[in-house]
């Protein structure tokens, strides 16, 4: 099932309407980016014209304005119930006037779709939308912005999630084209044509050393010069998407930001003041926990080239990375699905052998893209009681059935899963929702990227206790009350960026900070089983720089988390997203943005009153109803503050937050019911089919990873010496140790020190088995790392 025709299109000739011109601002402030998208066309046509257009954003992103200009005039649209905002469209259509749509798909939660209608003949118009979003953290300090241009066809299975799927042993056809119908990366679908102009302009608070390319930016945010803004402007080339990539210097301290309210009649949530936290926990978690590993490799048609090749470089390193106390499999899966083994094995020299000669022989040949089935399989195995399952997805993400796949997962509460969306054009909502259900993380790589390094990195981590079953305790004001966003906090690793949200229900400058010097927030949590907690200090007085605070970031970031969050638990909660969502203007699922001009400007807009709000969503029947209920909700505050007198905007808030669920170990086993299996198993035989790595060039490193023994060592050969460019004569001569593998071994350890340090990530497990065999044998009192660096220098 393909997408409709995406970009903008006239609705009567569903033919493409070229775009004239893009302007796109984006502010980044810290970790939050503000973007505006103008988009001018014109309907150069003799007759009124209705268009649509469908463009993606990520998942996490909050959609705050909504507007056009035509022939002067301006429509503002406000979001609306969504059955409503499209009755309201329509008959301002019927009736000839000209009207403006905006909704989340009904299929896909990062795909919006945009509706002009009458648009009148021979007249220009500019579409504006704004969104603010948080930037993608990595362990290595490095923030990364996305800017989509294109979109991925998504994959609908003909089958229902719980038909069953059975690929015989002696099934012939698995890889058959003519019966998979591969979904190829020709198909992605650009925003905007070729002739299409895209105008970007950067600005970025405390932004210095920049480097431009053709498909990306790179910079450094420095955090005391974050009153600085460094502005920079390019031209982009339509068909691909565009990165910023942003290293962070002087952001390893806690930090909050206070947002503060508005004042706003019609919104009590953004009224109200919002405290952001972002820390990176300050303890550490040296024990290593026994770890089944299931690598689950998407090898549907979409991921041939560069993206296959990429997935089998990283599947290489991840398996020579495992630590030896490990189980582990792997899983394949298209349109069907195969596992290497009917269930994890241990990690060793035999089994290992199986492992790297099926990736050596995989390709991009087993058609659409199912997930549900192929993650159903492996959660159908009851896990281990002596090892914590650490599930990693590769995929291009191309699918249309997220939220089952987000339900099956939810459900796991013995796994965590690790998700990486490979390519332009990947479906953020799988990824990011998959990996929130999970209890792990999300990593997204674009096509010119290195997913090698990511991947990586993430493995580090899933080999660490995370802080599981995470409290939050507030030592504020007596006069101040929280409520927690998220209200319940995933899995905090350690090293790792963190940020979170807190809604204010007392207006802090109120707040006679002299009673207390000091405020603070208390994390606490347990890492395998073990209690742990660190302080993070809170600043009421630090607030955002220049005119950040008139969008109000913080608010709508930390109103979509609860939207999501709301969305995620799979409970009766409409009716509150509904007004949350129309009290801070930010569509969810169950709204959309919805305006008209009637040539006398008038606009149709929300209830001005938020009880109203309540009333017309159904959740009470009167205002003697809605004050009852308000008054006999809870929420979340600090515990050392008394209970105060709690006005609207205190009482509106707790009908926001979802009930509380009982805390659950993400580490917890739990028994899984026996079922047969149903996936083809590759323990002795792999009989599919090999392009020769589809035309991708093995690295150094994956040459030199793929040449590694079991125990860690090397042994000598041409092809050895050919990579680290020694002949065998001169590397036998200079041997420093009566043992050659030490010799060969100790160079080739010094070889990525010496060439790949940029990419350490990606060889330091490898680095790590390598030195620890190293230290089992004589080394004659000699150094031979420091010996074998000096040769390789000469």
């Amino acid at each position: 099932m393909d997408l409709p025709k995406c970009g903008l299109v006239s609705v009567s000739s569903d033919q493409s309407v070229p775009v004239k011109k893009i302007d796109i601002e984006v502010s980044i402030q810290g970790f939050i980016a503000n973007v505006r998208s103008d988009l001018h066309y014109i309907n150069d046509s003799d007759g009124n014209l209705e268009t649509k257009f469908l463009f993606p954003l990520d998942s996490d992103s909050a959609v705050y304005k909504f507007e056009a200009e035509i022939d002067g005039r301006t429509i503002v649209a406000e979001v609306q119930e969504k059955s409503q905002a499209r009755m309201i469209y329509q008959d301002a259509i019927n009736n000839g006037h000209t009207a403006m749509y905006l909704s989340e798909s009904e299929t896909a939660g990062d795909l919006f779709y945009m509706e002009l209608g009458n648009l009148p003949a021979r007249t220009a118009a500019k579409l504006s939308f704004s969104y603010v979003q948080e930037l993608d953290l990595s362990r290595d300090k490095i923030g990364t912005f996305m800017l989509p241009t294109v979109i991925n066809p998504r994959y609908m299975p003909e089958y229902t999630p719980t038909d069953e799927q059975h690929v015989d042993e002696d099934d012939e056809n698995l890889s058959s084209p003519a019966q998979q119908t591969p979904t190829i990366a020709a198909d992605v679908e650009t925003l905007y044509n070729s002739e299409s102009k895209i105008h970007l302009t950067i600005h970025v608070s405390g932004g210095r050393n920049l480097k431009e390319f053709e498909d990306k930016m790179e910079l450094e945010i420095l955090a005391d010069c974050i009153g600085n803004v460094m502005t920079a402007s390019k031209e982009l080339k339509p068909g691909t998407e565009f990165s910023v990539s942003i290293h962070y210097t002087g952001f390893d301290k806690p930090r909050t930001v206070i947002e503060k309210g508005k004042n706003d009649p019609k919104s009590a949530y953004l009224s109200s003041d919002i405290l952001m936290v972002s820390f990176v926990p300050e303890l550490t978690v040296t024990k290593d926990i026994p770890c089944e590993f299931i690598f689950v490799i998407d090898r549907s048609g979409s991921m041939h080239g560069d993206r296959i090749g990429k997935a089998k470089e990283t599947l290489l390193l991840l398996l020579k990375s495992l630590p030896v106390n490990c189980i582990f499999n792997i899983v394949s899966f298209g349109s069907t699905y195969k596992s290497l083994f009917s269930k994890s094995k241990q990690y060793n020299e035999e089994n290992l052998k199986k492992a790297l000669k099926l990736q050596k022989s995989m390709s991009a040949n087993m058609g659409g893209t199912e997930i549900f089935k192929p993650l159903e399989n492996v959660f159908k195995n009851k896990p281990s009681a002596s090892y914590s399952r650490q599930i990693f997805l590769l995929t291009d993400g191309r699918v249309y059935t997220v939220p089952k796949i987000v339900d099956l997962v939810r459900k796991q509460k013995n796994t965590r899963i690790f998700t990486f969306g490979i390519g332009d054009g990947c479906s953020t909502q799988l990824i990011r929702d998959v990996a929130k259900a999970g209890n792990g993380k999300a990593t997204f790589v674009k096509d010119n990227d290195r997913l090698q390094s990511k991947v990586m990195s993430v493995l580090r981590s899933s080999m660490t206790c995370g802080i599981t079953n995470v409290r939050l305790d507030w030592n504020m004001p007596e006069d101040c009350s929280l409520i927690n966003v998220p209200e319940e906090v995933n899995t905090i690793f350690p090293g790792e960026k963190n940020i979170l949200y807190a809604i204010v229900t007392e207006n802090v400058s109120k707040i006679n900070q002299e009673k207390v010097r000091k405020y603070s927030l208390k994390v606490s949590g347990e890492a395998d089983n073990v209690p742990v907690e660190f302080i993070v200090e809170v600043d009421l007085n630090s607030k955002m720089s220049g005119n950040a605070e008139d969008y109000s970031p913080l608010h709508r970031l930390a109103a979509k988390l609860q939207l999501s969050e709301m969305l995620m638990q799979n409970s009766e909660t409409e009716n509150i997203m509904i007004t949350l969502s129309i009290d801070v203007n930010i569509p969810c699922p169950h709204t959309a943005f919805v305006g008209v001009d009637k040539e006398s400007r008038r606009l149709i807009v929300g209830l001005e009153d938020p009880r109203l709000n309540l009333m017309c969503c159904g959740l009470m029947g009167s205002y003697s109803d809605l004050n009852t209920a308000l008054n006999t909700a809870s929420f979340s505050k600090t515990k050392s503050a008394p209970t105060p007198k709690r006005g609207l905007k205190e009482r509106i808030f707790s009908v926001f937050l979802p009930k509380k669920r009982k805390s659950t170990k993400s580490h917890a086993n739990r028994s899984a019911s026996a079922s047969s299996q149903t996936a083809k198993n590759d323990d002795e035989e792999h009989s599919l089919s090999t392009e020769e790595d589809e035309g991708h060039s093995l690295s150094a490193i994956v040459q030199l990873v793929n040449k590694q023994k079991f125990d860690g060592s090397w042994k000598i050969d041409e092809d050895l010496c050919r990579i680290l460019g020694k002949p065998l004569d001169k590397i036998k001569k200079a041997t420093v140790v009566k043992d050659i593998d030490v010799w060969v071994t100790a160079m080739v350890v010094a070889f990525f020190r010496k060439q790949f340090a940029q990419q350490k990530a990606e060889w330091t497990l490898v680095e790590e088995k390598a030195v620890n065999w190293l230290k089992t044998k004589d080394l004659e009192g000699k150094d031979v790392l420091h010996e074998a660096l000096t040769f390789l220098s000469s």
